[in-house]
């Protein structure tokens, strides 16, 4: 892998000037270091984490909006609708109609969050490492900063997802032409990825002098490959193959888990195309020198 190096002040052209590159050609090295630096095995590792987060965060979720009736539970459910393959929305609706049912004790509830924030920190965790690999950077951080990066970085993206939801619950309730409320529904989901995905690029990854301008090329092509997958994810589930004749009951299961994988793969192909851009600027302004801790 090649050394990610310093980008000179005398050559700081705009971010989307693709490093020089012209498109076909950044496409070509994003593919090629995606494929050596295994992203889609890294994608696994974060999907694993990641399944294990959502349902004691859906329970979390339950218990947070139980004061404010079945509104909050109900737009979430329609976001699963519209945007997941209909096994994954009914395995995800299932689970969130039996964890309202049964309902959680308060010492229950400090238990599920804990589990939850397990999960996930281990899941950005997993993303951060997945991230430095991709700008062929060393961990350099000490332990505290890691972790304030970590959780920095998990909050930052519960917050998004929390942001949304509450946008699309505020135009469900004031908007009286329900045609219209999926298209506001990807609308808003579409611009909270595209920020946490920017958020995750400038700040997940050991890189010193990494600017925000750096992190939106990758940001908005990691959200077009995963709008991409996750339509073709539903057209396979939904008319090719549901997976029932090979895991039966569990094909749900089997298939979110496909489809984390495959999306995770997505964000960690942004970063790379990020680090491929800023390779270019840096040759072509002719420093080799390492910015942060090169692997």
């Amino acid at each position: 892998m090649r050394m990610i190096q310093a980008i000179p002040s005398k050559s700081k052209t705009q971010a989307w000037g693709l490093g020089g590159l012209p498109l076909w050609e950044l496409v070509r090295r994003t593919a090629r270091e995606s494929w050596e630096d295994s992203v889609f095995g890294q994608g696994g590792r974060m999907a694993f984490y990641q399944f294990l987060a959502i349902f004691p965060s859906l329970a979390v979720f339950i218990a947070a909006t139980a004061h404010g009736g079945d509104h909050m539970q109900s737009v979430l459910q329609g976001i699963f609708v519209q945007v997941l393959p209909a096994q994954i929305a009914g395995l995800l609706q299932t689970a969130m109609d039996e964890i309202h049912q049964r309902g959680i004790t308060s010492w229950r509830l400090l238990v599920v969050c804990s589990g939850a924030a397990w999960a996930l920190l281990n899941s950005t965790w997993a993303m951060l490492y997945g991230l430095n690999r991709a700008y062929e950077v060393q961990e350099r951080r000490s332990l505290w900063e890691l972790g304030i990066t970590i959780g920095g970085l998990t909050a930052a993206m519960a917050l998004a997802a929390s942001a949304a939801v509450a946008v699309i619950f505020a135009g469900a309730w004031s908007n009286g032409d329900r045609a219209a409320l999926p298209a506001i529904e990807w609308l808003v989901l579409a611009a909270a990825l595209c920020l946490s995905f920017a958020v995750l690029y400038r700040f997940a990854p050991n890189v010193r002098d990494h600017e925000w301008r750096w992190s939106t090329p990758g940001a908005l092509a990691a959200l077009i490959l995963w709008i991409g997958a996750t339509f073709a994810a539903r057209v396979y589930f939904d008319h090719i193959d549901d997976y029932s004749r090979s895991y039966g009951g569990l094909n749900g299961v089997a298939m979110l888990l496909l489809w984390l994988y495959v999306t995770n793969g997505a964000i960690l192909i942004g970063g790379e195309m990020n680090s491929e851009i800023q390779k270019a600027q840096a040759e072509s302004g002719g420093h080799p020198q390492d910015r942060s801790g090169s692997a």
